[in-house]
């Protein structure tokens, strides 16, 4: 995978053939940045992902990042600040299989003191046990790889393992900088090439999801979600503690999910979404306009007229534009 950059600027008139310029490649070091850019948004890498460790001491080295995905799985993020080969994946896999051997007291004990650092401690916490609580059938890893560019043969043991159910993806950066203009951070995604089902784990149906929130005092809201999605022509997924939206062209991908836990006053939804994801499925939908609609509605939410405000907005984004675009014309 080798990256490429040009601008194309405006033209004095519409006849006037347009010539592309190509953008030269910054020499700004992606080793001092790239991990705290991640660390300070993890949508970078990758939307629905929660960040919960980073720098965990591990056996004999360091795991740079560790999240939470809306299938919840636990992700290893391996970052380099160059190419990522076979020995990048290696580094993963290794820091993977230690994860998987470790104890559950003994994980929440590397990752609680950083929560502060990497958002609300006390949702952070929340989470992270209630992620180790329903590991009864083993726990679920997936690895992200983080670099500038990918080897070719990355990209061969990658679609190999695949086929074994290792969920392995790889985001790869390059920085173009514009003349007497900004630098541009260039993402490149190649999804996981899995072509079986992993280790098979306990999942709960969407109606046992819907008990969960009843039982917290959410299941009105939590309906609402659920229905005003699926008015859109949406698939809706439960996973182990979450329901994830996803299209129904590609049902392995997130456009959003809630959770129902509890909170320190009663129950409260966990809300995540994905702007560029509907931008990616649904051509109407410009990334633009999915931002400005989706802006801040990422969070945890009581019951109350702020969780009803972030329902009316999704309600009114899928209707203005998802229902249309399902609907045809």
């Amino acid at each position: 995978m080798k990256l490429a950059a040009w601008s194309i600027d405006r033209q004095p008139s519409e006849e006037a053939l347009p010539v592309p310029k190509r953008i030269g490649r910054s020499h700004i070091g992606l080793e001092k940045h790239l991990q705290n850019w991640i660390a300070n948004d993890v949508a970078l890498i990758g939307e629905g992902l929660t960040l919960v460790g980073c720098e965990i001491a591990i056996d004999d080295g360091r795991l740079d990042l560790l999240a939470i995905d809306t299938q919840d799985r636990w992700v290893v993020i391996e970052i380099k600040p160059g190419m990522l080969d076979r020995f990048a994946l290696t580094q993963a896999l290794y820091y993977a299989s230690s994860l998987a051997r470790l104890g559950a007291d003994e994980l929440l004990e590397k990752l609680e003191p950083r929560f502060g650092e990497l958002g609300n401690a006390e949702q952070l916490s929340a989470q992270v046990k209630r992620q180790l609580e329903n590991e009864d059938e083993g726990r679920v890893i997936a690895v992200l790889l983080v670099g500038a560019g990918v080897h070719a043969g990355l990209e061969r043991m990658n679609g190999f393992l695949g086929g074994f159910g290792v969920p392995i993806g790889i985001v790869s950066f390059e920085v173009f900088e514009m003349e007497d203009g900004p630098r541009l951070l260039i993402r490149e995604v190649l999804d996981e090439q899995v072509d079986q089902p992993a280790r098979p784990h306990r999942r709960l149906g969407v109606d046992e999801i819907r008990r969960r929130a009843v039982d917290v005092g959410m299941g009105e809201p939590f309906d609402r979600f659920v229905t005003v999605s699926r008015e859109a022509g949406l698939a809706t997924q439960a996973q182990r503690a979450s329901v994830r939206i996803a299209p129904q062209a590609n049902r392995t991908r997130f456009l959003m999910y809630a959770r129902p836990d509890t909170g320190n006053d009663g129950g409260v939804l966990h809300i995540a979404v994905g702007p560029q994801a509907f931008a990616e499925f649904f051509p109407h939908v410009t990334e633009q306009e999915a931002v400005k609609a989706l802006d801040g509605v990422d969070g945890t939410y009581g019951k109350g007229k702020e969780l009803d405000a972030v329902l009316d907005r999704i309600k009114d984004f899928l209707a203005d534009h998802v229902n249309q675009v399902a609907a045809g014309p």
